[in-house]
């Protein structure tokens, strides 16, 4: 049903009489309908420019543009808006060019009132299918929205894989668009052919028991390699668009979840593990989590204090005290860190370290440390601050200790003796340092790098040792500084050192190992000591840098130990053992494992040290070979996959020395190559030779002595034939390159072998072929020139110069209708016999389209010898040569100068017919229509004779339209049953009780429906004439037919009247039938008289007609 919104119409018509009447029914017929009306196609794509419409109904006969022209800029624009060509000029012709251009439907102008009821129901189906097209779109649009906005993954999958319908998050998680990945399978984007077997699997598995599956997790590698984790449902599916089965799934991506859940546990884990204890309360500070570190402060077990206060674990005073001086803190400003006293369960208190943070519920998290024992080695700092103090002042080298202002804590005598200045501690502590090191700059080389260095400490704040000073006396002291925090606060101690004498011991050393070390890092050798009475180990700086630690990190032999893979460890640990205790030297090659988790690999060695017979230490070496097992790895992998490779080509690869003394490589194709096995090659490096066909073998032998006195040219191809022992004689194609040392030097041949027998039967084929071919060219050049001589239409070709037509060649034909002279044609300007205006067409761009590759169909006038103009269809082709190049066409004009000329005049019957169905039709419509509105109102007999007109207006006009359209003459005569055709005649005529005898038992060529049209004008004017219980017979002549009646008769007088357009003896008749019978014979060439019946009645007769010739007849 239409919509209470109404239909919109725009109706088009250039009668605009015609077109308000056709709205006002329309409108009275169905009150939803609002049609609105405009004159021309252009007023109707204006008013669509501008407002909406749901159909429109549109003449076809139109000045400007007509109804097909109107509908193809419309659909332009709007492919589906329902059009509906409405006219008075029917014909098959107009209905298929308007079913081709995308009309809705299509409706002949009638009369009486039927057909606007037609129309109207027209209009409504055509809106009714549009509407319900654009839901289904709007619905299915509205559906792909939402799954494309769906996280999940949404897709249908037949049972190959194949994906009919996807949304974005699953193109997204193959790395695609949707459009390519609907209609693609998930093998065509999937890395991982087991995920596809594991889809494939599940989707087997729930199209064959028709049950959904839920798949708690699977695997999904995405097109960037990250793996997801996912949650599937999959369930059966019924595609509407295939008959396949299929199924539905959608997959939650779950990766975060479990990530998630993973970190919590580790979280949790860690928690529990913290040595930290950790708790939370609630918002009443009530413990509803606590690990086992919280509660093992207390002495209690975590379960015990769930549910109980933090009061429960705290004294009167210390309760009153956090909740005057904690808590406040707490809600102010969210956190307190500091020190609280707590209670264990025998009553003993804990000093404890806390950390409060608020939660947004209102709870809290509480960290805390027992702090007892620190507090009780402060106790004990203090006692032994004393002793200290003379300690600083036996140590041998000069300390000065000073507070965060700067201020002297503490010094010693021995640190003005260090500086060459002797000092008085007790005077200097409580002085300002950086007025006493003003006082002691001048005991340096570079007195203000002094005291720049020792604001530079300050600042940064980090510990400094053994810092090499110069003094003024050329004296080396080395100083520590060491920031370090004292109850009070922070604190410096500098300590000065005198190391002259072992600067001076420490840089020959250090000459002399110098070399050494230069080595170690050269070779990336470590070395490394193990004395077995102290379980010492040393190492050297190599030994720390090939296992990526500091020189500063104290290795012990554990560590040392517990470095190796864990897979070559207990290897170690058996070679080691065996060296200390028997002294049994090793050299292994292992793995260690860095600090940074990189795997190495190590050449170690081990010896033995021995004191009187006794081991008393085990040394070694330690190599880093990591880069050459990499190498030899690699090798070993190119080697397999060249092996792999090679095993499975059938190409012959081989590997020799440059004097093929022996066999370094041979794949198992040598076989289906030579006829030799593998082991043969390795055998006899020559082997090869052997099946190579004699008449090939001396020029191989040849090439072969080339190779070793180096006159050969690099690389070699050679093609030869090998006598197979299986396989007969093949071709093969062999391909030799070296392979030089680092000299540059040949020192291998490597080579490559191939099949090639397919190829060269195929190039002796192409060959003989070939050859063929030339032989059938020649033998179709001869019957080509014969065609073109007898071929029934005139040809010409032509050569282009400056891209002008000249003829080089042209036919009889050519000559016989143009008239001129054979001679005088040959080298002419085709355009010398063209008329001024086809010249015309021919030089603004005709002739280029031929030359450039088009095919040419069209008109062309050409002139005579004796001046006649002679119409030609032309029928143009590129002309080329063997190798493709354009160099002219071929031209064949068709004489249609005959069949123009019918043309024309059927042109003109045409028009006369369209301006008679327009400009009569028209006002013939809107009069009836008029009398039908009329007849709504009021009941009228002037109405009713007003009718009868009208009709008969219209019977006038279909008779005038016939007798112009049945003058054209027939060109498509067809076989046909005569007297058929006669007895369907007869029955579709309003007889009454006439009879009719029907004597014809041939067949007949004419053009059917227009013979039609013949017989029932007869039978009409038979029965109008001679009343309804006429008898008619039809008979046969001897080069025709005759109809005659038994009826008055027609008087001699008005034999040469009856023919004529409009003349009629009767009231309702109108005069056209018998002339229209005279055109359709006319048409047909044949001959028409009227003589008196056998029985006193009309008799026509039809001569000059042509029947099939039945079988025998000549």
């Amino acid at each position: 049903m239409i919509e209470s919104t109404g239909v919109s119409v725009l109706l088009v018509d250039d009668d605009p009489a015609l077109a308000g009447l056709t709205a006002d029914i329309l409108s009275e017929q169905e009150s939803q309908f609002a049609v609105e009306t405009v004159t021309s196609a252009s007023e109707g794509l204006d008013r669509l420019a501008t407002d909406n419409f749901d159909c429109i109904v549109s003449d076809y006969d139109m000045p400007g543009q007509n109804g097909i022209e109107f509908l193809k800029t419309v659909r332009e624009e709007d492919p589906a808006l329902p059009f509906i060509l409405y006219t008075g000029k029917g014909s098959e012709a107009v209905a298929s060019d308007a079913i081709a251009a995308g009309v809705t439907d299509y409706l002949q102008k009638d009369s009486g009132t039927a057909q606007y009821t037609i129309l109207a129901n027209q209009i409504r189906n055509a809106v009714e299918r549009h509407r319900h097209r654009d839901r289904a779109q709007a619905t299915r649009d509205q559906l792909r929205q939402i799954i494309d906005m769906l996280p999940q993954l949404v897709f249908a999958k037949d049972e190959t894989g194949e994906f009919l319908l996807a949304n974005e998050a699953t193109a997204d998680a193959y790395g695609t668009s949707v459009n390519n990945l609907e209609g693609a399978t998930d093998a065509d984007f999937a890395d991982s052919k087991e995920q596809v077997s594991q889809f494939r699997s599940d989707d087997q598995a729930v199209i064959a028991s028709g049950e959904p599956k839920q798949i708690p997790k699977e695997t999904l590698t995405t097109a960037d390699g990250e793996t997801r984790l996912l949650e599937t449902t999959k369930i059966p599916y019924d595609p509407v668009e295939t008959d396949s089965n299929a199924v539905l799934g959608i997959s939650t991506d779950i990766t975060q979840r479990k990530k998630r859940k993973t970190e919590l546990e580790m979280q949790s884990a860690a928690m529990e593990a913290a040595m930290d204890g950790i708790s939370i309360l609630n918002e009443d500070h009530e413990y509803i989590y606590m690990n086992q570190a919280h509660a093992d402060i207390f002495d209690y077990e975590a379960g015990e204090l769930l549910g109980s206060t933090w009061r429960r674990l705290y004294g009167d005073d210390e309760i009153t005290r956090i909740e005057r001086d904690v808590l406040p803190v707490v809600e102010e400003k969210g956190e307190w860190r500091g020190e609280t006293v707590g209670k264990r369960r025998d009553g003993t208190t804990v000093s404890q370290e806390i950390t409060l943070s608020l939660l947004d519920d209102g709870g809290l998290i509480c960290t805390n440390r027992d702090i007892t024992e620190r507090k009780e080695r402060e106790q004990k700092i203090k006692q032994t601050n004393t002793v200290l103090r003379t300690i600083v002042e036996n140590l041998p080298m000069g300390v000065l200790v000073e507070d965060a202002e700067r201020d002297v804590l503490m010094a010693n005598d021995l640190l003005g003796e260090t500086l060459g200045k002797p000092i008085d501690s007790d005077q200097l502590v409580g002085r300002d340092c950086a007025a006493a090191a003003e006082e002691l700059k001048n005991q340096f080389a570079d007195p203000e790098g002094f005291i720049q260095g020792i604001a530079d400490r300050i600042e940064r704040r980090e510990a400094v040792q053994n810092e090499e000073l110069t003094l003024a006396d050329n004296r080396v002291v080395e100083r520590d500084y060491v920031p370090y925090t004292l109850p009070e606060g922070e604190a410096i101690l500098w300590l000065y050192r005198d190391v002259t004498e072992r600067k001076q011991r420490k840089e020959e050393l250090e000459r002399s190992s110098q070399f050494l070390r230069d080595t170690q890092e050269v070779a990336a050798v470590g070395g490394w000591e193990f004395t077995i009475q102290s379980e010492s180990l040393r190492w050297s700086d190599e030994m720390y840098h090939i296992h990526g630690v500091s020189r500063e990190t104290n290795v012990t032999f554990e560590d040392a130990i517990e470095s190796y893979h864990p897979e070559d460890r207990e290897t170690l640990e058996k070679a080691f053992n065996g060296l200390a205790t028997e002294g049994d030297p090793y050299e292994l090659e292992v793995r260690i494992l860095t600090v940074e988790g990189d795997v190495r690999w190590i050449s170690a060695l081990g010896e033995p040290e021995y004191e009187d017979d006794e081991i008393v230490a085990v040394q070694g070496t330690f190599q880093d070979i990591t880069e050459r097992k990499e190498r030899e790895q690699e090798l070993r992998m190119v080697r397999e996959r060249f092996e792999r490779f090679a095993g499975n080509v059938q190409d012959a690869f081989f590997l020799l020395p440059t004097d093929y003394s022996e066999t370094k490589y041979v794949n198992p194709a040598v076989e289906t190559i030579y006829g030799i096995t593998p082991e043969e090659a390795y055998d006899d490096p020559t082997a090869w030779l052997r099946h190579v066909h004699t008449d090939d073998k001396d020029e191989l032998l040849k090439n072969l002595e080339a190779q070793q006195d180096g006159t050969v040219e690099w690389p070699i191809e050679q093609e030869f034939r090998v006598n197979h022992p299986n396989r007969g004689v093949r071709w093969v194609q062999a391909r030799l390159d070296v392979i030089t040392n680092e000299n540059g030097d040949p020192f291998r041949i490597t080579g490559v072998t191939t099949d090639i027998t397919r190829r060269i039967e195929r190039k002796q084929q192409l060959e003989q072929q070939t050859e063929e071919l030339e032989h059938l060219a020649n033998k179709y050049e001869s019957q080509y020139r014969t065609l073109f001589e007898e071929a029934p239409v005139m040809t010409v070709l032509t050569r282009s110069e400056d891209d002008r037509p000249i003829i080089e060649d042209y036919n009889s034909q050519f000559v016989e209708t143009l008239g001129y002279d054979a001679d005088a044609i040959t080298g002419s300007k085709l355009t010398e016999f063209y008329t001024p205006e086809s010249e015309e067409e021919l030089q603004s761009g005709g002739y280029s389209r031929s030359i450039n590759g088009e095919f040419t169909r069209e008109k062309r006038n050409l002139v005579a010898n004796d001046g006649e103009v002679v119409e030609a269809l032309l029928r143009s082709v590129p002309r080329r040569t063997a190798d493709g190049e354009i160099i002219g066409t071929v031209a064949m004009y068709i004489d249609i100068t005959e069949r123009e000329s019918v043309k024309r005049t059927n042109k003109r019957l045409e028009e006369f017919t369209s301006v008679v169905s327009h400009d009569l039709r028209n006002p013939l419509q809107i009069a009836t229509g008029g009398i039908e509105m009329a007849s709504i109102e009021c009941d009228s007999d002037y109405l009713d004779e007003a009718k009868k007109g009208l009709n008969r207006m219209e019977t006038l006009i279909d008779d005038l339209l016939m007798l112009a359209r049945e003058g054209k003459e027939v060109t498509d005569a067809q076989p046909f049953d005569l007297a058929t055709m006669i007895n369907g005649c007869w029955e579709t005529v309003d007889t009454g009780q006439a009879a009719l005898f029907n004597n014809i038992e041939r067949s007949i060529l004419a053009d059917k429906s227009r013979l039609k049209q013949v017989f029932e004008n007869l039978f009409r004017n038979a029965i109008e004439h001679g009343g309804s219980d006429v008898t008619v017979t039809v008979g046969e002549l001897d080069d025709g037919f005759y109809i005659e009646d038994d009826g008055p008769g027609i008087s001699s007088e008005e034999y040469d009247d009856i023919f004529e357009a409009g003349y009629s003896k009767s009231a309702d008749g109108t005069g056209f039938g018998l002339s229209i019978v005279e055109e359709i014979i006319a048409a047909h060439d044949w001959q028409i008289r009227v003589t008196g019946g056998s029985d006193g009645g009309a008799r026509f007769e039809v001569m000059d007609v042509e029947f099939e010739k039945s079988s025998g007849e000549v």
